[in-house]
């Protein structure tokens, strides 16, 4: 079963600064084959991260070269597919949601029921 990836793995693959770059990395390296995926929100939750001083101070990256990393992580030999909703989101998955951070994480799991996937993630809520 294809992963759908959770913006905490898919940054700190991509980002060598991030305390879970090594672990994310070698993950998902060994994952690629299998088949993986990403939200379109995913993808923009990278981009915005690789543009944020507050992050990444003054190595914070432009628009374009942000988009390259991302860009260049999504393709080659073991492409990412995208994923796109279906349906808007569902009320009865946020009902249960404990707080603010929870909402993309019950996006990423109606997205990955959507498409038969599993959500990969270091979150532990």
């Amino acid at each position: 079963m294809k992963n759908l990836i959770d913006n905490d793995v898919f940054f700190s693959a991509m980002y060598a600064g991030h305390e879970h770059h090594i672990l994310a990395r070698t993950w998902l390296d060994a994952e690629k084959e299998n088949g993986w995926a990403l939200a379109t929100e995913t993808w923009l939750a990278a981009l915005r991260l690789f543009m944020n001083p507050a992050l990444l101070g003054p190595a914070k990256l432009s628009g374009s070269d942000a988009w390259k990393v991302v860009k260049t992580e999504c393709t080659g030999k073991h492409p990412a597919t995208m994923i796109y909703p279906e349906n808007p989101p569902e009320k009865k998955i946020f009902t249960s949601a404990q707080g603010h951070r929870q909402v993309m994480d019950f996006w990423l799991v109606q997205l990955a029921r959507q498409e038969d996937l599993k959500v990969a993630t270091f979150d532990q809520a």
